[in-house]
This record gives structure tokens, C-alpha cells and sequence, in this order.
């Protein structure tokens, strides 16, 4: 198990992440979401001791964080310029003692000889993201820390890829990840830790914030101009660029909405889960910020 206790890392003054707690327990699937800038990447920094903290700790009871026992693939692929897909195995290969064999590669990959004599950096980008995951797995690491691991995979090779992490953790293996895709953290993970701003909102199971039940409120776009002096919830449009507020507390927000002369005729009220709520709000375009 790794324990992280009052974490936080400061730069130029400012927090970027913030007195965080949480436990990765052995053998189990974390996923990690939030915005872009919540402070997921400097979370994974600071685990793999890429940056050191600011203050607070990280207890890692088991080494699963040393190199020989960690396995980390980052957001963006990047190979050697000259190196062919087995040509890079092989290298990966002779950093360990214990390492996979070439047929589980290609069993992992799904290359075919002509895959497996290109360049790297030729291959597709869906290509090179299972190719730099089976790379992560040759030395056969206890422990995965996955940043956005499905990132430019087509759904035939994500099915793939969550079809090999699912093996893993039916091998007691402990996986860390970040995802911007809701199915993935319904589907695989035991735990979801949320940042925002630096800070964890939420620490559970998928199951426990799926039953924390919020409303949705679509209002059209020509009430825009009257909900920015609202004091309002941050707002969202959805793809029809209708304005979303998500919200536990609807009574108080239609009260301020009539404050506002919005036709309550005009809008729409639906029920959501809060992970559903989490991830809409990761993933659509925000709109002006007014206060909470």
C-alpha cells in the first residue's frame, strides 16, 4: 500500500496541488480524474519522484515505487528517431533481470512482422500508445502508473488494452490511472480520487458517487447575458450550447433563476448521477464563471 499524507506542491507561490490524502491499495485499480490543471500530472510527478513535495509525504510500505517494481507510460508517446518496434524490446529487455518474452510482446501488441520491422515513429498514434504500454510492461512492474493510457486509441484497441488490464489486476497487480472517459472508470476502477484545483473532492468507489444523485438544469443560451450577474454555479453548454448547471440544491437555484426573469417554462430539469456529472463537466466547453 502507498499512503500519501497532507501532499502538496507549490510553484511561483501558488498550490497546484493541496493537502491531499489518500491510500493506493495493493492490488487494486485508482483511477485519477479532474480537469486539465487540476493537478493530476503533478500528482503522477510527484509520486514517481520526478518533483519533490512541498510538504507532506508519501509511505510507499510495499517499494511498489521503486523502478525495478513501477511501470509508468505518460500522456504522450515518444520514441528514438532510428529505433524499429522490436529493435526498442529488445533495449527495454536488457534494463531487466525478469523481464516478458518477445512472443508475450507480440501477443500484447497484436504486430505482425511488418509492425514489428517499422520505425516507431511511424506508427499510427493508436499504434504507438499499445506499443509504449507494452513497453511499460516488459520489466514486469508490480505497479502502473497510466497517464490518459487510451489517449488516440481507436475503441477496438482500447477494448484490447482494458481486456490486458484486466488480467493485471487479476494478477494482483496495483494500477494507477488518469482518464477523460467515464466507461473506463465504471469498468475497472475499485477507486476514483477527483482533483480540482489541487484539491481531492472526492475519494470513493465508482458505486458510491454514482449514488449520490444531482439535477441538471438546461437553460437555453439567450438567458446568457442574465446569468452572468447571477450568483450561480460555474456554467457549461453542451453540444447545442444549451447552459448546464449541476446542482444538489435546485429549489435555491430556480428561486435565483426567477430573480433573474428566466422563464422556468423555458428550461429543463433531469435527474443525473454525480460521476456522470464529473465527467460532463471534465469534457464540455465552460462557459463564464460566476460564483458557487
Amino acid at each position: 500500500m502507498i499512503t500519501i499524507n497532507n501532499l502538496s506542491k507549490t510553484f511561483n507561490n501558488k498550490d497546484v496541488v493541496k493537502d491531499l490524502n489518500f491510500n493506493i491499495e495493493q492490488g487494486q485499480c485508482t483511477a485519477l480524474i479532474g480537469k486539465n490543471g487540476a493537478g493530476k500530472s503533478t500528482l503522477i510527478d510527484l509520486l514517481i519522484g520526478n518533483i519533490k513535495a512541498s510538504k507532506g509525504e508519501i509511505t510507499d510500505y510495499d517499494n511498489l515505487l521503486d523502478n525495478a517494481h513501477r511501470g509508468v507510460m505518460y500522456q504522450y508517446s515518444s520514441f528514438p528517431k532510428f529505433a524499429k518496434v522490436k529493435e526498442l524490446f529488445h533495449l527495454y529487455q536488457s534494463f531487466y533481470n525478469e523481464t516478458m518474452t518477445y512472443n508475450k510482446f507480440i501477443e500484447l501488441t497484436k504486430f505482425d512482422d511488418q509492425i514489428l520491422n517499422q520505425y516507431a515513429i511511424n506508427l499510427s498514434g493508436g499504434q504507438q500508445r499499445i506499443l509504449d504500454f507494452a513497453l511499460t510492461l516488459v520489466g514486469q512492474p508490480q505497479l502502473l502508473i497510466l497517464d490518459e493510457p487510451t489517449s488516440g486509441m481507436d475503441i477496438e484497441t482500447r477494448e484490447h488494452f482494458w481486456s490486458i488490464i484486466n488480467r493485471l489486476k487479476q494478477q494482483d497487480k496495483t494500477i494507477f490511472y488518469t482518464s477523460h472517459y467515464i466507461e473506463e472508470v465504471e469498468r475497472m476502477a475499485d477507486k476514483v480520487i477527483f482533483l480540482d484545483q489541487g484539491h481531492i473532492h472526492f475519494y470513493d468507489s465508482p458505486q458510491a458517487i454514482k449514488e449520490h444523485q444531482q439535477s441538471v438544469i438546461k437553460i437555453p443560451s439567450s438567458y446568457n447575458l442574465k446569468l452572468n450577474q447571477c450568483n450561480l454555479y460555474q456554467l457549461t453548454r453542451d453540444t447545442t450550447n444549451q447552459i448546464i448547471i449541476t446542482t444538489s440544491h435546485v429549489d435555491k437555484v430556480l428561486s435565483i433563476l426567477k430573480s433573474a426573469q428566466v422563464n422556468l417554462n423555458d428550461i429543463e430539469i433531469s435527474k443525473t448521477s454525480l460521476l456522470e456529472a464529473l465527467f460532463r463537466d471534465n469534457n464540455n466547453k465552460v462557459g463564464d464563471k460566476s460564483c458557487y
